[in-house]
């Protein structure tokens, strides 16, 4: 039976691609970890909005 490979870290290129891919959906994007599973991000938060959770609106609710 075959071993499982181990998991490998993403490379520079990747890790840049990704950034510029989360960037480009909200400009204060940071990276935080980078591992095994990928790469993590922080989002910034509005300023207004702070840590605020808005409730989902249900089609048709204003």
């Amino acid at each position: 039976m075959a071993k499982t490979a181990a998991p490998s870290m993403p490379t520079p290129r990747q890790i840049a691609d990704a950034l510029e891919a989360v960037r480009a959906l909200n400009p204060g994007a940071r990276i935080v970890a980078v591992g095994p599973d990928g790469v993590k991000f922080d989002y910034a938060q509005d300023e207004k909005q702070g840590n605020k959770v808005t409730p989902l609106k249900r089609y048709g609710e204003k």
